[in-house]
């Protein structure tokens, strides 16, 4: 092989490596992440069919986010209204505030990167999606599950003792 073959296949390579690092969007559907601030555990996590975000802080909330290579932009949440410690109070507000700036994303090695115009980011860890509320845990022992004592029964009317 002579030195201008190897030249080309190099820089053939060396493109090939250097390729397309944009996330794709569908990377993001069913996966939830984790991240903490001021010592309050931030969820987030994408839904599977739909366009939909959802997660808790104090309290629960949900959205929509549209996502575009690189770019994403979350409406603003609804959430509950729960009160909780001023410090988890505060980073909630902040964290959604921060949300309806977020401009861009990074996903790499299981880490989702949440970046605005001004330069702030956001890091979450991803972790195992949850089980939905809606679904049934099943136990293996009756000892593990919660039995309800039966209702006593109800003091009888004046009007059935009479007949």
């Amino acid at each position: 092989m002579n030195l201008k073959s190897f030249a080309v296949i190099a820089s053939v390579l060396a493109l090939t490596a250097c390729g397309d690092k944009t996330p794709n969007p569908e990377m993001l559907k069913g996966e939830s992440f984790v991240a903490s601030g001021n010592g309050t555990d931030i969820t987030l996590s994408f839904d599977a069919n739909e366009m939909r975000v959802n997660g808790q802080v104090v309290n629960l909330y949900n959205g929509y986010y549209e996502a575009e290579g690189a770019s994403i932009k979350f409406s603003p949440f609804a959430s509950t209204m729960m009160m909780g410690p001023v410090e988890a109070m505060q980073t909630e507000q902040e964290y959604f505030q921060f949300m309806t700036t977020v401009e861009s994303y990074d996903l790499k090695d299981g880490r989702l990167t949440l970046k605005n115009a001004d330069g702030k980011e956001m890091v979450f860890q991803q972790v195992e999606a949850t089980a939905e509320p809606t679904e049934v845990v099943e136990t293996e022992t009756v000892e593990e599950a919660v039995v309800a004592e039966p209702a006593a029964p109800a003091a009888e009317t004046p009007a059935a003792q009479a007949e």
